[in-house]
């Protein structure tokens, strides 16, 4: 399905999706009213934007329990740990965008890195 061009009128389930919790869970909403090509659009873009929020959450309690370790053993190990935060949030960001902008261009077209695996994890959830 990557890279398919939809031939739908109305992408604003897929571009709302990406953006923030909220907008996930109106997506969710919007896409329950859809039917055929519009609906299968929504659901790719919601599996996609849900696998970015699984692997924020993991990345974030990753960061957490690392920055704890780390500072009780010292405040130095704490500054390449924030560093690699900063640069984990950044690529976080990087892949939103394009989502959103795979979304704002019709495409079937799976978020780097991590599209595949969250695509084989969430099946057809959202359909």
């Amino acid at each position: 399905m990557e890279n398919e061009k939809a031939n739908i009128n109305d992408n604003t389930v897929g571009i709302l999706a990406y953006i923030t919790l909220i907008g996930f869970i109106i997506a969710i909403v919007l896409n329950s009213n859809k039917e055929g090509e519009e609906k299968k659009f929504g659901a790719f873009h919601l599996r996609q934007a849900l696998g970015l929020i699984i692997f924020s959450v993991g990345a974030y309690i990753v960061i957490l329990l690392l920055t704890t370790i780390l500072m009780s053993i010292s405040w130095a190990l704490l500054a390449i740990v924030s560093f690699i935060s900063l640069v984990l949030w950044l690529g976080i960001l990087a892949l939103l965008i394009l989502g959103i902008v795979n979304a704002a261009n019709k495409t079937f077209k799976e978020v780097p890195v991590i599209g595949k695996l969250s695509s084989k994890m969430l099946g057809s959830t959202f359909e």
